[in-house]
C-alpha cells in the first residue's frame, strides 16, 4: 500500500511543482531566469512521476495492485490483452520515432539535453507532442495487457492528465522561450496531441 500511496503523493507533488514553476517563468519569461524552474519541474517529472511507478512495479508488483486494493481485475480476456499489445507497441514506436529524431535533428533528449532545433518531421509532422503519446498509448497498453483495473485506471485518470497539464502549461511555454518563432509556427500548425496520419513523412 505504501507503493501506491507513494504514487498519489507523487502526483499531486508533480502538479503542484509544475502550476508554481509555470507561475514563475510566466511572470518573469527570460530564458536564464527559467532555467532553475525547468530543472526543478523535470526532476520532480523523475522523482515524484517515474519512480514512484518503478517503486510499485518492484513490489507489490503490476499483477498485484489489484489485490492490495481489493479491486477486480478487468475482464475482457484475450481480446483485452491483444488490444493493450497492439496500444503498446503503437506507444514504443512513437517515443523511439521521437527520440531518434530529437537526437539527430534536435540536437537534444528527453529531459537530460534540451532539443536546439525544432523538429518537424517524421512523427512530429504527425503530432507535436509524439513522445507523450507514445507514453501514454504505451501505459494504458501495459494495464490492459495485465488485466490491472488500478493500472489502467490510475494512468488513465491521474497520472495522463497531469503530465498532459504539465506539456500544455509549462514544457510548451519553456520550449516557446528556448526556440522562439519556429517553434510557435510550428505549434500552430501541428495538432497538439492526435496524430495526422495523411500527408506525413
Amino acid at each position: 500500500m505504501g507503493a501506491i500511496v507513494f504514487q498519489v503523493i507523487g502526483v499531486l507533488v508533480f502538479a503542484i511543482t509544475t502550476f508554481a514553476c509555470g507561475r514563475l517563468i510566466r511572470r518573469n519569461p527570460n530564458l536564464d531566469y527559467a532555467q532553475r524552474p525547468i530543472r526543478i519541474v523535470h526532476f520532480c517529472y523523475w522523482f515524484f512521476l517515474v519512480l514512484p511507478a518503478g517503486v510499485a512495479l518492484a513490489y507489490p508488483g503490476l499483477t498485484r495492485l489489484d489485490a492490495v486494493l481489493g479491486l477486480r481485475s478487468l475482464p475482457g480476456g484475450a481480446l483485452v490483452s491483444v488490444l493493450g499489445g497492439l496500444l503498446f507497441l503503437v506507444g514504443w514506436y512513437y517515443m523511439a520515432a521521437s527520440s531518434r529524431l530529437l537526437a539527430r535533428i534536435g540536437k537534444g533528449a528527453m529531459a537530460f539535453k534540451f532539443p536546439k532545433l525544432v523538429v518537424t518531421s517524421g512523427v512530429y509532422e504527425q503530432v507535436r507532442n509524439p513522445m507523450a503519446l507514445g507514453s501514454y498509448l504505451s501505459l494504458l497498453g501495459v494495464g490492459l495487457m495485465t488485466h490491472s483495473t488500478y493500472f489502467f485506471f490510475f494512468n488513465l485518470l491521474v497520472v495522463v492528465p497531469s503530465h498532459i497539464y504539465y506539456v500544455r502549461y509549462f514544457e510548451e511555454f519553456e520550449v516557446e522561450l528556448r526556440l522562439g518563432e519556429t517553434y510557435i509556427e510550428y505549434k500552430q500548425r501541428t495538432h497538439f496531441l492526435v496524430p495526422k496520419l495523411s500527408g506525413s513523412t
